[in-house]
């Protein structure tokens, strides 16, 4: 077919040939599958997670009187919690003050913070509304900035939210979602900088096996840094984010066989760190309290411990999960601590293992210039994976952290599977209506415009748009849920309509009557077609920009069809149809039969 002879049509071929490839990828197995389009929640399922935003209302029986009484309450609780407080009420003749708290707490620490001033009447999770909704647009913004996957963040309760994805790993999700986003420096095993003297965040970049978040510290920030520096090269500046101060750490003495330069101080109850730096060897200290067990047994040493931590921290995280301690253990320690376990994931070293659980994110050394008082406002935090791949993520993590910080503690509470919305059976389910569908468009089409071949041509280039807006899908990495499958709809069904339309203005310029060429009848035709995918261009681009979730998805998968229409399909469409229509016979007219017939 001449039709095919053109360098559009021998594109399109090649582009069909490739898109087929994509999506089937025979080198992973012959049978029908489409293996390149990446699944969403609503038919592959996924990962569901609960997530706590740990915020308080705390009522408190102020037992004493006196001005500015409720201004010394919440200095207490700010500098006894290392927490935000802020007053809600306070009624001076029954003397009950209402305060929100932003942070763990426990009873028996409340009270060790108001001391004798006052006294807890109660405690109870409460989180404002609005509070929640931002706290939800901020977390979707680390997961998902783009809101190109297919993520589903949602309120659960009053405190608790609700996260569905399919294809994100969940480590990573958890690592993105369960931090605060509230940075410590510390030099000497002291607090030196916060995440308030910070000015300025970019974006992580990598190279050389390494990747680097730059920061820019404000003016009081710098001189801080400068004096903490000084005359101290080589020692390293320990950074944190969410540093378990409220916590315990519990673990297995044993598992420290497998540590090459993390060791544990039995007199400070801390982990510290040795590596060389140079010629010399450095040490710095964890800043998080921790403490060894038996998986059978607990010393009655760190028993007595525990038990007079009791008002000063709100839970005891446990390096590794429940089947790693005994029953009796877990019942002991939960009886006055939250327990919140960290495992250790595949292929993680013991050392990262137990860094990870401390918050620790790098440990880069003070430099010679820096100790001499050379101390700028920019500066590089370096990261540290197994990969160069790994130690980008890592600094993406801990700057989407950063960016996008909550105003109060956020824990992970549980995670399960999520069930796809439709079933296995789905699939099968679909060819059904499919099938049928197609079948009356074909018998539709030809009865409007009787000819078989036009029908089946225009039923082609229906498999056409498809495949080829698929291979976009792929080739952006979205996701195949819902929003895609509807932008992909909208593609199909806005093609059949221009390719009926192409091919009407084409039948009438092949009728014998038509005073105007079939070339221009195409050009019309394309016309109108252009005019119609450009239309649906423009506005899926606005959508795009604008719309959030579900819509932005839905807006590209029609942008990507439409382009691949007005550069592609439609011409290519328009010459093979002027060709299918040209190969059926000229009817003669009758008039001239008749004349033949008087000549002979």
């Amino acid at each position: 077919m001449p039709a095919f002879k053109t360098r559009r049509a021998k594109l399109l071929i090649v582009l069909l040939v490739l898109s087929i490839l994509i999506l089937w990828q025979p080198w992973s197995g012959f049978e029908p599958k489409l293996r390149g389009v990446k699944m969403g929640a609503d038919f592959a399922g996924g990962t569901q997670m609960v997530f706590e935003l740990q915020s308080y209302r705390v009522s408190l029986q102020v037992d004493s009187a006196g001005e500015n009484l409720t201004g010394y309450i919440i200095a207490s609780l700010e500098s006894g919690l290392g927490v935000k407080a802020n007053l809600i009420s306070y009624d001076s003749s029954s003397g009950k003050a209402v305060f929100s708290i932003n942070g763990r707490l426990t009873e028996p620490m409340l009270q060790k913070a108001v001391g004798d001033v006052a006294t807890v009447v109660e405690v109870e999770a409460h989180l404002e509304k609005n509070e929640l909704e931002q706290a939800i647009l901020r977390l979707r913004s680390r997961v998902d900035p783009y809101e190109l996957l297919d993520v589903r963040l949602r309120p659960y309760g009053e405190t608790s939210i609700i996260f569905e994805a399919s294809g994100v790993d969940p480590n990573r999700a958890r690592d993105l979602l369960g931090n605060q986003g509230k940075l410590e420096m510390f030099l000497d095993n002291g607090l030196v900088l916060d995440g308030d003297e910070i000015e300025g965040l970019f974006s992580p970049v990598s190279a050389e096996g390494l990747a680097y978040v730059p920061i820019s510290l404000t003016t009081a920030g710098t001189e801080m840094l400068k004096k903490a520096c000084n005359g101290k090269a080589d020692h390293p500046i320990v950074i944190y984010l969410d540093r378990p101060y409220d916590a315990i750490l519990v673990f297995d003495n044993q598992i420290l066989e497998e540590s090459s330069r993390l060791f544990y101080d039995e007199r400070s109850r801390e982990f510290y760190v040795t590596r060389e730096t140079g010629i010399a060897v450095s040490t710095y200290y964890i800043s998080v309290s921790a403490v060894p067990v038996l998986r059978d047994e607990i010393s009655e040493e760190i028993e007595n411990y525990l038990m007079g931590q009791v008002s000063d921290k709100a839970r005891i995280i446990l390096l590794g999960s429940k089947e790693d301690f005994s029953p009796g253990l877990i019942e002991l320690l939960s009886t006055n601590y939250r327990l919140e376990m960290i495992t250790r994931r595949d292929g993680e070293s013991v050392d990262d293992w137990i860094l990870r659980a401390c918050g620790v994110q790098s440990a880069p050394v003070v430099t010679q210039t820096m100790a001499a008082g050379g101390v700028t406002r920019d500066l590089t935090i370096p990261f540290v994976g197994r990969t160069q791949a790994l130690s980008l993520i890592k600094a993406q993590n801990f700057y989407r952290a950063l960016a996008y910080r909550l105003d109060f503690p956020i824990a992970f509470v549980q995670e399960s599977s999520l069930s796809p919305v439709f079933g296995p059976s789905f699939k099968l389910e679909l060819m059904i209506p499919v099938g049928l569908t197609i079948l009356l468009a074909f018998v539709l089409i030809y009865l409007a415009f009787s000819r078989a071949k036009a029908a089946l041509t225009i039923i082609a280039f229906l498999f056409v748009d498809t495949l080829l807006t698929l291979a976009g899908i792929s080739a952006f990495g979205l996701p195949l849920g819902l929003p895609a499958v509807s932008g992909l709809l909208l593609v199909v069904l806005s093609g059949l309509n221009q390719h009926i339309v192409i091919t009407n203005e084409l039948l009438k310029g092949i009728q014998p009557q038509e005073k105007v060429s079939v070339g221009w009848r195409t050009s019309r035709a394309l016309s109108i077609s252009y005019l119609a995918s450009f239309t649906i261009l423009l506005i899926s681009i606005l959508i795009a920009l604008l719309g959030f979730g579900p819509l932005r998805i839905f807006a590209i998968v029609s942008a990507v069809g439409m382009v691949i229409a007005i550069i592609l399909t439609r011409p290519v469409f328009a010459r093979v149809m002027e060709s299918v229509l040209s190969e059926r016979p000229k009817i003669v007219a009758p008039s001239s039969a008749k004349s033949e017939q008087k000549q002979q």
